[in-house]
């Protein structure tokens, strides 16, 4: 603890265009229902994926790409995180190390359901567990209210940690008054949220090296354009 999961009702996701910055076109897409972590992995349960013995010493859950695969190789320990405390948000994650995250907590829920034999990188592609598109992120941040911010459209320092108000990451279930409909916590503010979704790609890829899109502003944010919760970036 603290995880949960939230239901996000699917629905239509508006995206604005971000062609001139170098992203993708915007457009309204469609997302079905899915859930979401309440809250942002925090400091003790990535150290259960670095100190598992099927963890962060398996280097197959970066063999979803060759490029991941390098990364793992010129990367043999992981970063510590920069901010210590039990209850706040892990820092110092890579794209592709959070990519692994998911591919180890993907195999380890499969290996609860009573599989015959060990999963590999090849069984849990079809993943339990991922990384959220960036359709899906604004999807659990805003639904279909148009807000600018998960619970209205005017910052509130109450219910986020932004602009050096804190002076570094907060508790992830600090903020109870700032979770979007949907229940999730933490969706502005706090840390920059990484998403699967490429940044110059119309279609979900795995390969490569390219910027991913992340979301939500960080604790030390303060331009109120980068901490909207449809603000698009990288």
């Amino acid at each position: 603890p603290p995880f949960e999961w939230c239901h996000v009702d699917g629905g239509d996701v508006v995206l604005q265009d971000s062609t001139q910055d170098g992203g993708t076109k915007g457009g309204t897409f469609q997302v079905s229902d899915f859930a979401i972590a309440k809250y942002p992995i925090t400091n003790p349960q990535y150290e259960s994926f670095l100190k598992h013995s099927n963890g962060f010493s398996n280097t197959q859950w970066w063999e979803f790409s060759p490029e991941a695969a390098q990364w793992r190789k010129d990367h043999k320990k992981p970063k510590p995180t920069a901010f210590n405390g039990s209850d706040l948000p892990r820092t110092r994650v890579s794209w592709f190390d959070s990519m692994a995250f998911c591919f180890w907590l993907s195999a380890e829920l499969k290996n609860t359901m009573q599989y015959d034999k060990p999963l590999n990188i090849h069984d849990v592609f079809t993943w339990i567990t991922r990384l959220p598109t960036e359709q899906e992120w604004q999807r659990a941040a805003i639904g279909d209210t148009g807000w600018c911010y998960p619970w209205g459209n005017a910052l509130d320092e109450t219910r986020g940690n932004y602009c050096n108000n804190v002076g570094q990451p907060s508790n992830v279930d600090k903020y109870s008054a700032g979770k979007s409909i949907y229940g999730v916590m933490d969706m502005i503010g706090n840390l920059w949220e990484r998403c699967l979704t490429g940044w110059n790609q119309e279609i979900i890829d795995t390969s490569g090296y390219t910027y991913r899109v992340i979301k939500g502003g960080a604790w030390n944010i303060s331009n109120p354009d980068y901490l909207r919760a449809n603000d698009r970036g990288c």
